[in-house]
């Protein structure tokens, strides 16, 4: 069952900086954890940038080059743990989002920039701690980087969004 986290939570900045205090503090040799709370870390970082591109002109064309790569983390997420959290990753607000005020979308955008870099640090060190090197980590750590930069404006560039037809049933 996939639960579409973006009707129940009340505010995402909140969630999302719990899941990176949560993600900070799981231990990196439990990749599994790792990976699932990196899952939950990511669908709350889609909400709330979704939230911040609403709000300003600024963040909505940094959401544009950020969702290609939130959607490419999302894959490689989801094949690197074959038991998923049964957590969506929002695709769209939800039709009763209310608009947030510019200083909100702004602690959004950091509170996002904040969890990418503490998943890739703790990325790494999980993939460090394998017996062998995971490849399977590596485009996790790159694509958080990636993310990061997409929302603090250092890359610009990039491919829009194509989904698959049908969408995977974790993007709602």
């Amino acid at each position: 069952m996939t639960v579409a986290a973006d009707r129940q939570v009340k505010d995402p900045c909140a969630w999302l900086c719990a899941v990176t205090h949560e993600l900070a503090e799981v231990h990196p040799a439990d990749t599994r954890a790792v990976i699932l709370t990196v899952w939950d870390g990511l669908a709350a970082a889609r909400l709330a940038g979704l939230y911040a591109a609403a709000a300003s002109p600024r963040w909505r064309a940094r959401q544009r080059h950020a969702e290609a790569v939130e959607f490419d983390l999302a894959v490689l997420l989801a094949r690197n743990c074959t038991v998923a959290t049964g957590l969506a990753i929002p695709a769209r607000l939800p039709g009763a989002a209310v608009a947030w005020p510019a200083e909100r979308a702004d602690a959004a955008v950091a509170a996002v920039v904040s969890f990418c870099v503490t998943a890739e640090a703790v990325l790494r060190r999980a993939g460090a701690l394998t017996p062998v090197w995971e490849d399977s980590l590596l485009g996790p750590v790159a694509l958080t980087r990636w993310l990061a930069d997409c929302w603090t404006g250092r890359h610009t560039g990039g491919c829009p969004l194509r989904l698959p037809v049908p969408p995977p049933p974790w993007w709602r």
